[in-house]
């Protein structure tokens, strides 16, 4: 026997929540909300639902500036950490997700559909 040999224990690894696959397809997954405050709490949430795989819509035109870059920000740090894409839908509509969201084709039609 060897020093290199291989073990005969395989080891099983599980996967985060955040990189796991849904049954149900990504658009029906979608959340759509109408920004009406910068509070963390809500934000947190906001990050709290794209790590469970749910993707945002998010219409930041009743926001300020510093609020709306508050936000886009934090949110823009938990796609990079997921492996996902900010897509921008119009002038201060984005469409956030993770990479795996996108591997169905739902969110791709349902961008060709709306972004302007």
């Amino acid at each position: 026997m060897g020093f290199f040999s291989k073990s005969k224990q395989q080891t099983t690894r599980e996967l985060p929540n955040y990189q796991k696959e849904s049954i149900t397809n990504s658009f029906e997954r979608i959340i759509f909300e109408h920004i009406t405050t910068d509070e963390d709490e809500y934000i947190m949430t906001l990050a709290q639902e794209l790590l469970s795989g749910n993707p945002l819509v998010l219409n930041f035109e009743e926001q300020s500036p510093d609020s709306a870059n508050k936000i886009m920000a934090f949110l823009s740090g938990v796609i990079f950490a997921v492996e996902g894409q900010i897509v921008q839908i119009s002038q201060k509509v984005f469409l956030f997700a993770r990479e795996q969201d996108f591997k169905d084709g739902t969110l791709k039609q349902f961008i060709d559909e709306y972004k302007e």
